[in-house]
């Protein structure tokens, strides 16, 4: 009850001060996790006792990156997407493969307790990019919003996307450490995804069938229906996980589809889920903090240098392949590749790898470095995110109304398709 209190006021005092700490460019994930490392350093909560609730950490994680995942991918327009699909495609094809290939390939070579396929799930992990931990550039009008479009339909599609790569990589560690027998490598793609994929396309298309047709005869309201997605969103992670599939796999595909029938209407009926997705990531951000406090003399400095590699390195070299020809100058190219921040999707996917597969044997090294790359990128990310985003917009303000960076979905789709000045 004691933690159930502190964590309330430390909202009350957030609640307070918001505005005034946005606009320092102080963002909501750093916030909360520095509440939590100085209430972990005064004793008053201690998350490695036997009597805090672990289990219940890791459903608020699951159903706070549920809702993200169903949020974000319904707001996805095919419509839109056509138009301007280039920069996103080659962030989310071969981007995401690239940083998935050279983290684990790093991985190898710098934590040796790790075998082949742990150090792929490690990778998968840290992956996909929080975009609420660079909101700074994403909602700035300064930086071209074609540049700004990129960044935030990959941040909202590559957790999602990770999800199935994660699956297969830890079972084929279960496999190969004697856990499971070889078999269920295949029937973890089999069920795991499979059943996530059906679920989320069947639900999502009769969720989004139903909201749109109650709106029409009037009975329902924007509240209501708010509440309707809500309930949709934890029933299909719940159910779906019952039934052996994966929660965000279905959560993600249950957006893609429930978008496809609410249209324009989709962004009133998700209004809620989006901002309880907010609080509940606050709450697991707080909790970071504490563990991160409380595990930091565990750290070891092959895990410093991996989360260092995979804020820089992992990421900013497959942006830098995958943008080739994309007409991109090089300082566009450095802004976006540093600008992949690691989040909620990273803590979630630790998490649910480490309740689910504690029996793997070098768990906990997974589970660590993930906890200091997230750490790592939150101050990171949180600080320069309102210094460099700025600059950025100044320098591209000043270049040519032609340049790849200013030209707009809207002037790309009556455009040549070109190579030179992809969508």
């Amino acid at each position: 009850m004691v933690a159930l209190g502190i964590l309330a006021a430390v909202f009350a005092v957030y609640g307070l001060v918001a505005n005034r700490t946005e606009r320092l460019g102080l963002s909501r994930p750093l916030l909360f996790v520095a509440a939590g490392v100085l209430v972990a350093a005064t004793g008053a909560i201690n998350p490695l006792s036997t009597g805090q609730p672990a289990s219940l950490l890791l459903h608020i994680s699951e159903i706070a990156l549920a809702l993200v995942l169903f949020a974000d991918a319904s707001r996805v327009s095919a419509r839109q997407l056509r138009h301007s699909v280039g920069l996103p495609a080659r962030l989310l094809g071969p981007g995401l493969l690239l940083s998935i290939g050279l983290g684990t390939l790093l991985a190898l070579w710098l934590i040796g307790a790790l075998d082949g396929w742990e150090c792929a799930a490690l990778a998968a992990i840290l992956a996909p990019t929080d975009a609420a931990l660079g909101a700074a550039v994403v909602e700035d009008p300064r930086v071209p919003s074609r540049i700004r479009e990129a960044l935030n339909v990959e941040a909202g599609l590559n957790d999602g996307l990770a999800v199935p790569f994660l699956l297969l990589f830890v079972a084929g560690a279960t496999v190969s450490e004697g856990i499971n027998p070889a078999s269920f490598w295949g029937l973890t793609a089999l069920h795991k995804v499979g059943i996530g994929a059906v679920a989320g396309v069947v639900v999502g298309l009769i969720a989004g069938e139903l909201v749109r047709r109650a709106r029409s005869a009037g009975w329902s309201t924007v509240a209501s229906e708010q509440l309707a997605v809500l309930g949709v969103i934890v029933a299909l992670f719940a159910f779906t996980e019952h039934l052996g599939g994966s929660g965000f796999i279905a959560a993600f595909v249950g957006g893609l589809a429930a978008g496809s029938r609410l249209r324009n209407e989709r962004a009133a009926a998700l209004e809620f889920s989006d901002e309880e997705g907010a609080l509940l990531a606050a709450v697991v951000f707080f909790v970071v903090g504490l563990f991160a406090f409380k595990l930091f003399d565990q750290i070891t400095w092959q895990e410093c240098l991996y989360a260092v590699l995979s804020l820089t390195v992992v990421r900013m070299l497959p942006v830098a392949i995958a943008l080739l020809g994309s007409g991109l100058r090089a300082r566009t190219v450095l802004f976006m590749g540093w600008f992949g921040p690691r989040g909620l999707a990273s803590i979630v996917l630790a998490l649910t790898v480490f309740e689910e597969d504690h029996r793997l044997v070098d768990v906990n090294v997974i589970a660590i470095t993930t906890l200091i790359t997230v750490v790592l990128s939150v101050v990171a990310h949180g600080v320069s995110a309102s210094i460099l985003s700025p600059r950025y917009g100044a320098w591209a303000a000043a270049l040519p109304a032609d340049a790849p960076e200013r030209i707009s979905a809207a002037s790309q789709a009556t455009s040549t398709h070109g190579e030179t000045h992809p969508g």
